[in-house]
């Protein structure tokens, strides 16, 4: 199933119909009440990071289930924009940078507002921890169709992983593995991509359900 495309924004349009969309996605779906409130609760993050972003900001939102009973939850932003529009939300980030660098959403949300603003701005969408760079590979085909071959992306399950590999050693990193342990979504999701292809950002999220 893949449900109707939502354009959120910024300012909370599409926000109350997006959470309608996820709620009726999961009962098509006849998930457990626990699946339900989980799904919700994914939407609700997603949501609430595009609200955070800029208020001229926006995206479609979308839901898609596999038949290995996978559910996907995606926001897809065009980046192609004109000079003015990315300064301002590049000025926007920098006011909003502390709270940006707070929990696992905020480095996502990071992740995804850094992607707007061009690849020779941002270091080919590297992040870094302990000085080394993090979590960013070329790709070919992953899970789910919409992120094959994809020219970057970010993973939370390797986030995860390489971040469990270095906390022993690296202070930085046994921070980032408290910060995940502490992270609802960090908790609850299969896993988060950050996808570059061209003009395009795609943040997905995947949830099993079934």
């Amino acid at each position: 199933m893949v449900t109707d495309k939502i354009k959120v924004d910024g300012w909370g349009i599409g926000r109350d119909e997006a959470l309608e969309i996820t709620d009726r996605f999961a009962e098509y779906e006849n998930v457990d009440h626990k699946t339900f409130m989980r799904l919700h609760l994914l939407a609700e993050e997603t949501l609430g990071m595009v609200t955070a972003i800029a208020e001229d900001f926006d995206a479609l939102f979308w839901l898609e289930s596999t038949s290995d009973g996978k559910a996907y939850i995606h926001l897809l932003a065009e980046t192609d924009m004109d000079y003015i529009k990315k300064k301002a939300l590049i000025d926007a980030s920098k006011r909003k940078q502390n709270d940006a660098a707070m929990g696992v959403m905020g480095k996502i949300r990071e992740i995804v507002e850094n992607s707007l603003y061009t690849m020779d701005e941002v270091e080919s969408l590297q992040t870094e921890y302990g000085g080394s760079p993090l979590m960013y590979s070329s790709l070919g085909a992953v899970d789910s169709s919409s992120l094959a071959s994809s020219d970057y992306q970010w993973s939370l399950s390797m986030y995860k992983d390489n971040v469990e590999d270095a906390k022993n050693t690296n202070p930085a990193a046994q921070m980032a593995w408290d910060e995940l342990e502490k992270s609802i979504v960090a908790n609850i999701a299969d896993d988060v991509r950050v996808s570059v292809k061209g003009s395009t950002v795609e943040l997905t999220i995947e949830k099993k359900i079934k």
